[in-house]
């Protein structure tokens, strides 16, 4: 009997062959359905089905996986729905598993992918889709430094919806996306002259739920809270790299010195001078006295010499988020207000499974598809 290797196998006419990923790398005008042929949702899909669909039979027509890479198709190619479906070619539709049981080709209308969109996922679906691809992608890389930055989801400049942002000089709404290296695994959709600063609780309440393991965590000087450094260093365990201004002086109340004198002080709830020095810090966090332990650790990034090593981390965002924009419709010109946050997530995870697909099957260029069509 052939033995199969995961997402490398094929069966044609009942002839066992060997197919890998590795193939089409130095391949140009690959088809993005070959290239989606490697990537294994299945898990997700499962997700999908229990959590958004009723248990009637004829709610399961089409494979949920071979939907959820239908979406990846129409965002890459940046299609309709119509076009999508019109110009999907036999092969295509055969890579995405819509051949049923009895050989027969049996894709979904426009109507029927749209509906699954819009309706089936709608925004929290979508949002819920993104986090455990998120998840997943933090689980399989060894990567370490963290870092969350805003980017502009252009408007038209008719667009009355949509907020005038003069530091980009347009109108615009706005994707806060956070990366571990250079791999998206999560995002929020705001106003476009939304403040940066508010949203990074999701972005780290988040992070805490996937369960990351980092060491760092780089943010430009949008971020620099003195609560923000601490809920990083208390919530994720993790160094808070934040940019501070050039004028930044040492805090007097986050000095060692006061550190210690506010833990003692407090020694009816439990503090003691004798404790060591992340218990004293936990204390005061857990007591009320978190901004002090942000103004402590804001301190100590002023002192450090290595500061501007670990902040250089961050320079990713600016790239990968032109990548995302050329790779995907990462802009909302020509939407209905309604409609931009959900085609806007669509579009993150439609990198995000893009993403995925390489490290998965350990492409080392995991944020390369320039190859395929």
């Amino acid at each position: 009997m052939c033995q199969y290797m995961k997402y490398y196998y094929d069966v044609s006419d009942g002839i066992c062959t060997i197919d890998s990923i590795a193939n089409y790398l130095n391949t140009g005008n690959v088809s993005i359905c070959q290239f989606l042929y490697f990537l294994d949702i299945d898990d997700i899909a499962s997700y999908v089905e229990s959590s958004y669909y009723a248990d009637k039979d004829w709610h399961f027509r089409y494979k949920v996986s071979s939907m959820i890479k239908l979406i990846v198709v129409k965002c890459y190619r940046n299609l309709s729905f119509e076009k999508t479906i019109s110009t999907l070619t036999k092969e295509e539709a055969q890579l995405l598993s819509f051949e049923d049981n009895n050989d027969i080709m049996n894709l979904p209308s426009p109507a029927t992918l749209h509906h699954f969109v819009k309706y089936r996922f709608g925004e929290n679906g979508l949002e819920e889709v993104m986090f455990k691809i998120g998840k997943k992608i933090s689980k399989n890389t060894k990567i370490r430094d963290a870092k969350t930055d805003s980017t502009p989801l252009e408007a038209s400049r008719y667009d009355k919806y949509a907020d005038y942002n003069p530091h980009y000089n347009c109108k615009m709404d706005k994707a806060h996306i956070t990366m571990i290296g250079t791999l998206p695994i999560y995002m929020t959709h705001t106003k476009g002259a939304s403040h940066d600063s508010p949203e990074l609780k999701k972005h780290i309440d988040a992070l805490v739920e996937m369960g990351v393991d980092i060491d760092t965590y780089a943010l430009d000087g949008g971020y620099d809270s003195f609560r923000n450094h601490a809920d990083i260093w208390y919530k994720l365990n993790a160094k808070p790299v934040i940019a501070y201004s050039s004028d930044s002086k040492i805090q007097y109340e986050g000095t060692m010195g006061r550190i210690g004198h506010w833990v003692n002080k407090m020694w009816k709830l439990g503090g003691s001078i004798h404790m060591k020095y992340e218990e004293k810090l936990h204390f005061l966090y857990e007591n009320g006295r978190e901004k002090q332990v942000g103004m402590h650790l804001r301190n100590k990034n002023i002192e450090d010499d290595r500061f501007d090593e670990d902040y250089s981390h961050r320079s990713e965002c600016e790239r990968v988020h032109k990548h995302i924009k050329w790779t995907v419709k990462f802009d909302i010109r020509g939407m209905k207000n309604g409609s931009k946050k959900l085609y806007s997530i669509m579009n993150f995870v439609t990198y995000q499974l893009l993403v995925a697909t390489n490290l998965q099957n350990e492409v080392k260029e995991t944020n390369s598809f320039a190859n395929y069509v």
